[in-house]
């Protein structure tokens, strides 16, 4: 990894993230301050805390969920003007040489974590106001974000380096070799168990809560962890921890795409990136989705999802049709807009709403401003309790509380049907109420960078990709075949390490698809 000079703390007090938005932020350094004359107060441990949430909003970061989250899966084709690494992505042509193989944002963030843990207990012993207890609570949120941070690296190249020092000087060795999944997923668990038991509960004094750490942020987290890696009942158990909470809610579907996607901050949000465009916009969402002054996002969402026996939204049960009527493909998606080589464009993140006539067409209203990113949420949190039911299936029981858990976000997303659910008897059988839940998440999860992951569970559980296989390969237009090979062995679906990281540390292996050519396979 690059190596990275930080004598000087003006290099990483970055602010602000939130500032404008969140009242808490509002610190500013006063001039360059030398590391030895710093972390003598509350207020300058405040300010590393500022920067960790900076770094983690900053456009690098977020276009990275975007593009590990989503682009390989079947959500995602180009769009206008799409960029040629994103193109390469999207057409399985990933090489070692491609940006977003890069991972230094990532890093960034994590080092910024690990100077505030290395050096904010001593602040303990200088200021009197900073006690233990608020030390603890501050590095609850940024035992989180480190975790979190580790969390979208494993998920996307699986072996990484562990980082547990501050990067503050260039004596340090920073050749470094990759640990395995299962001990990062270790590191990862244990700093959540730690921070899950410090970390407040709630912000209500500031501007926009959801955008710090609470302790439902950390059982979010720990849950999703315990889901990609197979420990269904601790998935399940830190999933009802949240459930419980009375404050969290969703909203309902006449206000969801307004309230939730636009304005943030809403009654069932659990943890998002904020943003002021006064002081940081949100690119990576302006440029892939869209906004006002340009609603033609560089990514876009395939035909074959919206309409046919592919769709999630007509998929035919028995007799009837589930997810016709679905209000999220009218929400998410444009549907009004010409098709172009067979796309729709996005429009949940990039519009403010959308307004239904008499008639029934929809009209798209744009926004020029940022929207929050959102990384947790209340029905995300339902659907991973309920994958991690279907796969414990001790009793019918855990079916049929997985089905109850569908039924709440499909017919907040179909209030027509009133108390017509979705019915146990066309999906109990354990594979079919698998791919049930699986398709609510899509559903509900649309651009959310969520899908590529979920179907990363699916490769993993079952040692092949060949089921991923089967939702990917329709958004390839022609001969697939090169598509096909590309993807078919275990190993190609982790992304190869940039070749700079490589040659700037020495004790790196290139992920064991790419290590022979350093580029993909043909």
């Amino acid at each position: 990894m690059m190596k990275h000079n930080f004598a000087k703390i003006s290099l990483f007090i970055i602010l602000p993230v939130l500032v404008g938005c969140t009242d808490w932020l509002d610190i500013k350094p006063e001039s360059e301050v030398v590391l030895e004359d710093f972390w003598q107060n509350e207020t300058q441990a405040m300010q590393v805390l500022a920067a960790c949430y900076r770094s983690m909003s900053e456009s690098d970061n977020v276009r990275r969920m975007i593009v590990w989250g989503e682009v390989r899966s079947d959500n995602m084709v180009s769009g206008n003007g799409t960029d040629n690494n994103v193109l390469k992505i999207l057409d399985v042509d990933i090489n070692a040489s491609n940006p977003y193989c890069g991972w230094a944002s990532m890093y960034r963030t994590i080092n910024y974590c690990n100077n505030f843990l290395h050096f904010a207990p001593g602040v303990v012993n200088i200021d009197q106001n900073f006690t233990i207890g608020k030390l603890r609570a501050l590095e609850s949120e940024v035992l989180t974000l480190r975790a979190l941070s580790y969390f979208y690296l494993v998920r996307a190249f699986r072996d990484i380096p562990i980082i547990k020092d501050p990067s503050i000087d260039d004596t340090q060795d920073y050749n470094i070799p990759k640990s395995t999944e299962s001990e990062i997923l270790e590191y990862i668990i244990a700093d959540l168990r730690k921070a899950e038991g410090s970390a407040r509960q709630s912000y209500d004094k500031t501007n926009h809560p959801k955008a710090r750490i609470t302790q439902n942020a950390v059982r979010a987290l720990l849950a999703d962890v315990y889901l990609w890696d197979q420990r269904y009942d601790l998935c399940v158990a830190e999933c009802d921890k949240i459930l419980a909470d009375g404050n969290l809610k969703l909203v309902d579907a006449k206000n969801m795409y307004r309230q939730v996607f636009y304005e943030g901050n809403s009654s069932e949000s659990i943890f998002e990136i904020a943003y002021n465009d006064n002081e940081l916009r949100n690119d990576a969402v302006r440029s892939f989705y869209g906004y006002s002054g340009d609603y033609t996002g560089q990514l876009s969402f395939p035909i074959f999802l919206a309409e046919g026996a592919r769709s999630p939204f007509k998929f035919r049960v028995g007799l009837g049709v589930e997810g016709e009527n679905d209000i999220r493909l009218k929400d998410f998606v444009n549907i009004t807009n010409a098709l172009v080589s067979g796309y729709y464009y996005i429009f949940k993140y990039a519009g403010i709403q959308r307004v239904e006539s008499t008639s029934g067409l929809s009209n798209y209203f744009y926004s020029d401003f940022s929207p929050s990113w959102i990384i947790y949420r209340l029905s995300d949190v339902m659907l991973m309790k309920a994958e991690a039911l279907v796969r414990l299936n001790r009793s019918e029981s855990d079916l049929r509380e997985a089905l109850r858990l569908v039924n709440t976000t499909y017919l907040r997303a179909n209030p027509d049907l009133l108390n017509d659910s979705l019915k146990f008897e066309n999906y109990s059988d354990p594979l079919q109420m698998a791919e049930l839940v699986l398709r609510e998440r899509h559903r509900e999860l649309l651009f959310e960078g969520k899908r590529w992951f979920d179907l990363m569970r699916i490769a993993k559980r079952e040692g092949s990709p060949d089921r991923l296989l089967y939702y990917v390969m329709p958004k390839f237009t022609g001969s697939q075949s090169l598509q096909y090979n590309k993807m078919s062995v275990m190993d190609a679906l982790y992304f190869p390490i940039l070749q700079s990281e490589l040659d700037a540390n020495t004790a790196l292996e290139q992920n064991p698809f790419y290590e022979l050519t350093g580029s993909s396979v043909n």
